[in-house]
């Protein structure tokens, strides 16, 4: 397997850092998705995609446990992407870890979760 080539992403109140464990690509989210991030997120989550197919890894793990809070814009990113892997003729999961004390997140991950059953998962953490 290739090492990583993908970086962390910092904006003011927002970062997201990758990780790579045998073929599992691991993104911790902090801080806040709000109107600063839109297009860095954006852009990252199509590294991510990239990455991901040139790793052939399985999942995309999405660590949102430290994301405080995502705009309806960041969370139209993770629509696209996530409409990205569903539509490529190379398919890995996305599996979201969320954080209980979040409401914000159970609510607007299960949209995501309905929109692609078959790749996308959500595990909330203790």
């Amino acid at each position: 397997m290739s090492t990583l080539d993908l970086g962390a992403i910092y904006s003011a109140g927002f970062e997201a850092t990758p990780t790579l464990n045998d073929r599992v690509l691991g993104i911790e989210f902090s801080g806040t998705g709000d109107m600063n991030a839109i297009a860095l997120l954006s852009d990252y989550l199509k590294q991510v995609h990239l990455e991901a197919l040139r790793l052939n890894v399985t999942e995309v793990a999405c660590d949102l446990q430290k994301l405080v809070f995502m705009n309806s814009s960041c969370f139209k990113s993770f629509v696209v992407w996530i409409d990205t892997v569903k539509t490529s003729p190379v398919r890995y999961r996305i599996a979201f870890k969320t954080n209980p004390n979040l409401p914000w997140q159970r609510r607007s991950l299960e949209a995501l979760r309905r929109l692609a059953a078959n790749i996308v998962t959500i595990e909330t953490m203790a």
